[in-house]
């Protein structure tokens, strides 16, 4: 857009003749940083600025803030905020950057004091009723849109929270909630009295977590891998299902079924929630009447797919203007789910439809912007309001604690933390090493991964690359090549994967996939040059809405029985979905992957590799721990001490306005 001539004339010297004039001054700054503050800062001219506050005008300082404030803002999104507090940038250098010998590469900007840009940012009606593309509230700068979504997430969550005191004076009541007494009943027929005097001392927050939700049209259930998240809301379904029954009083729960809807992220995710909750069901036959067991939906979907996708365009076709028809909905790995994907679900929701969330808080947020999980799960936890407590106490029987004395912050009553892990025992090194590293505990963690070595379930790699690697593509991947049977390579490429911070250099997935590659090649297993070859493990990285594949979804080439080399996929049914290779959209080979990528898989041995730059960003204790997390029995890790501290020492930090 080119500046109108009446405000170029009012426009001092330009701050930056270019981008390559702006990059080489300002450290990682990207085109569409520099293009969306070159044409935003417009809005902070003569005709615009309030002409009553005489401390503000048209200057080249004035400009060159509100310039910078755009380039960091647009620069905080990419990095997964959805808003720019004005305190985190106030008297900070912004930009700047030096090499490993005190060199100076980009001498970037300092910010003035928070006074001096809050006045700027206040001297334009910059609020959302204005319509500006950028939007400033509570002292923090948004892009408009990203205002929009998280004031969607906020307004959806209050009205389903609402107590019943509050219900009273506004036009929108939630939910009429079941019987009290139904839901003593019910928790007491689920949940079989403890027979060991240890578990009748301990909290049963599986327990809590399911009367806490059954009241609720809005609940949280957040907790690290085995603590029984599919476990626990598998007795809510059936819980639901059964004091539905009871509340319409019809014995034929086909008839009165609730409209359920069972999402993920992913295909994978979905998958393993479907795979979860069978065999949950299973287990609590003799406990749960088969009725009830029968009732429980164990179908499962992506949210795209829930929330149809229409080809081309961002939107689906279920919005605030064509709703669901559900009366619940449950999302597994919400730690996933970005702030624009949650906005979008929100609105599509009818009011009366209560909302289950799952997920681990210690987890990876969202590749795009956003922190959902962490910023309505947050921690510590301090305990339940007196009202919710009283309510947990009579209808579990646990000690359920209670808002403690002299505490400023409000209780957060819709999260239930599961705490006790089944999978990662006491003694056990997976468990024991991911616990210290999401609590920023060095010293811990570097001496369990040393002192373990193979003992305990991890294994420190310290020697050459090539000799550990080959030992492990021998093991696992060698006979998936061996076999026939597609169902058994599926089964044998599940139990172990390559995990790599980054995508590219030395360390990165592109280099061990093109590692593992060549190993098949001495082994005689592939040919040299070969492209499409049985047995070659490859993941889709775009979606595609036609052919039904997105982005994650794992499969092979594999050869059809028509002697065609097809791609295979695993569809959420069990049954495979043939794909000819001319028609996949884009994708790679899987040896090795991100660790962003495996969030909701797991896998018997997990080899997780970490770079050895001095100072890499992507380090952090979650992308640690999520790494961690992904192996059930085996894990190795090839690192050095100094990056081993840089990452557990750093934690994600995602700014937004949920908590204000």
């Amino acid at each position: 857009m080119a500046i109108p001539p009446q405000i170029e004339n009012t426009i001092n010297t330009p701050i930056y003749r270019s981008f390559a004039h702006a990059k080489n001054e300002l450290a990682d700054i990207a085109p569409i940083d520099y293009f969306f503050a070159r044409e935003l800062s417009l809005l902070f001219t003569s005709q615009n600025i309030n002409k009553h506050d005489s401390s503000i005008g048209i200057t080249t300082s004035a400009q060159q803030v509100a310039f910078h404030l755009l380039v960091a803002l647009s620069k905080s999104l990419r990095e997964g905020h959805t808003c720019l507090p004005v305190n985190i940038i106030a008297n900070q250098q912004f930009g700047y950057a030096c090499d490993d010998f005190g060199t100076i590469a980009q001498h970037g900007y300092w910010f003035p004091s928070q006074d001096v840009i809050e006045k700027l940012l206040s001297s334009i009606d910059l609020s959302y009723a204005a319509g500006h593309p950028i939007v400033f509230n509570n002292n923090k700068l948004y892009m408009r849109r990203y205002f929009t979504f998280e004031q969607a997430m906020i307004d959806t969550i209050a009205v389903k929270t609402l107590g019943v005191d509050q219900q009273i004076n506004t036009t929108t009541v939630a939910n009429k909630q079941p019987n009290p007494e139904h839901i003593k009943q019910c928790i007491n027929e689920f949940f079989p009295a403890a027979t060991t005097e240890e578990a009748n001392n301990e909290i049963d927050w599986q327990k809590i977590a399911v009367a806490n939700a059954l009241n609720k049209d809005f609940s949280v259930i957040a907790g690290g891998p085995g603590t029984g998240k599919t476990y626990t809301v598998t007795k809510l379904l059936a819980a639901l299902i059964y004091l539905d029954n009871i509340e319409v009083g019809d014995s034929d729960l086909n008839d009165t079924a609730l409209k359920m809807a069972l999402v993920a992220p992913t295909g994978k995710a979905a998958q393993r929630l479907s795979e979860s909750l069978i065999n949950a069901i299973n287990g609590f036959k003799g406990i749960i009447a088969d009725n009830v067991l029968a009732a429980i939906p164990t179908d499962t979907q992506t949210i795209h797919r829930l929330l149809g996708v229409i080809p081309n365009s961002p939107n689906f076709k279920h919005d605030e203007d064509n709703l669901l028809n559900i009366d619940v909905l449950l999302i597994d790995e919400v730690s996933m789910v970005d702030l624009a994907m949650m906005a979008r679900i929100f609105r599509a929701l009818p009011t009366h439809c209560k909302v289950i969330l799952l997920g681990d808080a210690d987890q990876l947020p969202s590749v795009s912007a956003g922190s959902v999980l962490n910023d309505i799960a947050p921690r510590p936890f301090i305990g339940y309001s007196e009202i919710n407590a009283k309510y947990l106490i009579d209808a579990t029987g646990e000690k359920v604690p209670g808002q403690a004395k002299r505490q400023i912050k409000p209780c957060i009553d819709y999260v239930t933390f599961l705490t006790k892990s089944r999978r990662f025992d006491s003694q056990g090194g997976i468990g024991l090493i991911a616990k210290s590293v999401i609590q920023g505990n060095y010293s811990l963690s570097w001496s369990i991964l040393n002192q373990s070595n193979g003992e305990n379930q991890i294994y420190h790699i310290q020697h050459d690359t090539m000799i550990w690697l080959t030992d492990l593509v021998e093991q696992y991947y060698l006979p998936m090549f061996y076999t026939d049977n597609l169902e058994d390579a599926f089964s044998l490429f599940s139990k172990f994967r390559i995990l790599c911070a980054m995508r590219v250099g030395q360390q990165g997935v592109d280099k061990f996939n093109e590692l593992v590659t060549n190993i098949l090649i001495e082994k005689n297993v592939i040919k040299s040059g070969e492209v499409m070859y049985q047995g070659r493990p490859i993941m889709i990285t775009e979606n595609n809405y036609v052919q039904g594949l997105y982005n994650g979804d794992i499969g092979f080439i594999w050869r059809h029985e028509s002697g065609h080399l097809m791609a295979v996929f695993e569809d959420l049914d069990n049954r495979f979905k043939w794909i000819m290779t001319s028609k996949l959209p884009n994708y790679d080979t899987v040896y090795a992957m991100t660790i962003h990528k495996t969030q909701g898989s797991e896998f018997s041995h997990v080899a997780m590799v970490l770079p050895n730059q001095k100072d890499n960003r992507l380090l952090s204790r979650e992308l640690l721990y999520t790494g961690i997390t992904r192996a059930k029995k085996r894990l190795s890790i090839a690192t050095s001490g100094r990056v081993w501290r840089q990452g557990v020492e750093r934690n994600v930090v995602r700014h937004s306005g949920y908590s204000d």
